[in-house]
């Protein structure tokens, strides 16, 4: 094999330099031109999505006359290493991830870790992850921007604590203690927008303390903008697909519930009517008759005819031609059906066993 370590540093417009990977590849690209070797070449540099693809393997290929694929493999090998403690890092992988220009390119890659997990004396016993040459590009990318989030995160939180006088190094302790739900992967799987009655108010109420405090808190700050930037995408896709009627599967902020209190797919059905298209929606949990409270008058003030909106079950949104999937009540075999009958459907949740998805569906990120 051949690894590629080189540097890819910034350039002032913000974008990354990528001479140092070009000279080097250009270079083995030379050597294999006069040699009849045919070592794997591992790139292990960190790269933006596309690149080992549209740049470093025509670059290869161009220097050494080979087709990558056919006459010579390459891939992608992301590493997960912090300075100081790099060697460590790299004898104990949190994870090992191999981006693969074709299905079983990169064999002896992951040989060099042992034939499965807990081989070469049990040192290599991370998780393996054999995927494309982007997924793994994006996957080196989606880990130092959440690094970066979560330093940033921690300190505006613990500039909000001090402003209060609460110790930022205990809250932090309690704050990482739960596994549960502030340290897993359930609130880190793309979809659709946050709602409900804590998140945004929440959110609200400290930005508020940040401002009387004089505390900048420019990362939160974003948050709520984000969100709802996220909203008015979805919509414009939505009327993008020019539907004459939409039917949405799910309405409150989450399933099991029929709290609808800032619900972003209350969000959505108010602006879809408002463009003048005709929906139905589907939503077991959700009762008109016995919704109460702050719930009943925030969904009543976006949607007043709810009631005539409401459908008692799936086989009313057949008429509509365009479906939106908010929460996962329906089936793979429902949305392959749907899609059989010409329909277009939109998923925020992922259903299972779509994967890849019939003609005429579509995840949000994917």
């Amino acid at each position: 094999m051949v690894w590629i370590c080189v540097g890819t540093p910034s350039q002032p417009d913000g974008g990354i330099n990528l001479d140092y990977v070009a000279r080097c590849v250009t270079q083995i690209g030379a050597a294999l031109a006069a040699s009849p070797r045919r070592p794997l070449i591992v790139l292990r540099s960190t790269v933006l999505p596309g690149t080992t693809r549209g740049q470093v393997i025509p670059t290869l290929e161009r220097a050494s006359g080979l087709v990558v694929g056919r006459d010579i493999d390459l891939a992608f090998h992301p590493e997960f290493l912090r300075e100081g403690c790099a060697v460590h890092d790299f004898d104990h992988p949190p994870k090992i991830v191999i981006g693969e220009q074709r299905p079983g390119g990169a064999d002896r890659l992951l040989a060099a870790y042992g034939g499965a997990a807990g081989d070469v004396g049990g040192r290599y016993t991370a998780p393996r992850f054999r995927t494309s040459l982007e997924v793994a590009e994006m996957v080196k990318y989606s880990d130092n921007l959440f690094h970066a989030v979560k330093v940033v995160f921690a300190n505006e939180v613990g500039a909000l604590a001090r402003a209060v006088g609460a110790d930022a190094r205990e809250v932090a302790d309690i704050f990482c203690s739960d596994t549960k739900l502030n340290i897993n992967p359930y609130y880190l799987r793309p979809g659709f927008a946050f709602g409900g009655s804590c998140l945004p108010k929440d959110l609200r109420a400290m930005l508020r303390l940040a401002t009387h405090s004089a505390v900048s808190a420019p990362m939160l700050a974003g948050v709520l903008e984000s969100n709802r930037a996220l909203v008015d995408a979805f919509v414009a896709r939505v009327l993008a697909a020019r539907p004459r009627c939409v039917g949405l599967v799910g309405l409150a902020f989450k399933p099991n519930t029929d709290d609808m209190r800032e619900s972003p797919y209350v969000a959505v059905a108010k602006r879809l009517i408002g463009e003048g298209l005709e929906l139905r929606i589907y939503d077991p949990g959700v009762d008109p008759s016995r919704l109460i409270g702050a719930n009943r008058e925030a969904v009543l003030a976006a949607l007043a005819h709810l009631e005539r909106l409401l459908a008692d079950d799936l086989a009313a949104l057949d008429s509509c031609d365009l479906i939106v999937v908010n929460h996962p009540i329906v089936d793979a075999s429902r949305v392959a059906a749907w899609c059989r009958a010409g329909k277009r459907v939109l998923d925020t949740v992922g259903i299972k066993g779509v994967e890849p998805g019939p003609a005429g569906y579509e995840g949000i990120f994917w």
